[in-house]
């Protein structure tokens, strides 16, 4: 689900960058919030060049740069900074949800993230690239479900209450269910 998120995303951003530019002749452009993340060799790079590239931004200039200026280690400073995002969206698993066993996983995720890329840093080998590219995307596709396993097992009781918008609507269309799909 992850990565049809980011791959939907991703494509959508790029359309919309192009339908911008196509319309104004090149006055004004959209920069993408992500660039091609299915595409990382690494965590780093997932999280500082890739993937959401907009709060990356922000964090660097907001949490990570001030905090090198009274830290001598940057290790500890993108710690933080992992920690603080990982805050941020138990905050929201929190109040969406009003569940803490949403918020445990939510910040673990964060957290082995943030030490498996301070591991990435002080480790002096280097792996060929298509080993690299395959570990980041395993590791991905492991500990995703601490972050967006709230989502999954909450959801549908919070849909329950909080139904998104049109979502009863008889004239969008339905689609079926296929059959090898768990009811």
């Amino acid at each position: 689900m992850f990565y049809i998120f980011i791959l939907t995303y991703t494509f959508l951003s790029d359309i919309q960058s192009g339908l911008v530019r196509i319309i104004t002749r090149n006055k004004y452009m959209i920069i993408s919030l992500t660039n091609f993340p299915l595409l990382s060799c690494s965590l780093r790079e997932f999280w500082g060049r890739r993937y959401n590239q907009l709060v990356g931004t922000i964090f660097r200039e907001s949490i990570f740069q001030p905090l090198l200026q009274h830290l001598s280690s940057p290790t500890i400073a993108a710690l933080f900074v992992f920690l603080i995002s990982g805050l941020l969206h138990v905050h929201l698993a929190f109040i969406t949800f009003t569940d803490f066993r949403a918020t445990i996983s939510t910040i673990t995720f964060f957290l082995l993230h943030g030490i498996a890329c301070t591991i990435e840093v002080h480790t002096s080998f280097q792996i060929p690239v298509f080993f690299s590219w395959l570990l980041t995307q395993l590791f991905l596709l492991v500990t995703v479900p601490l972050q967006n396993g709230a989502f999954t097992k909450l959801g549908p009781d919070y849909y329950a209450v909080n139904a998104p918008p049109l979502f009863g609507q008889k004239w969008i269309p339905k689609l079926a269910v296929p059959n090898f799909c768990p009811n």
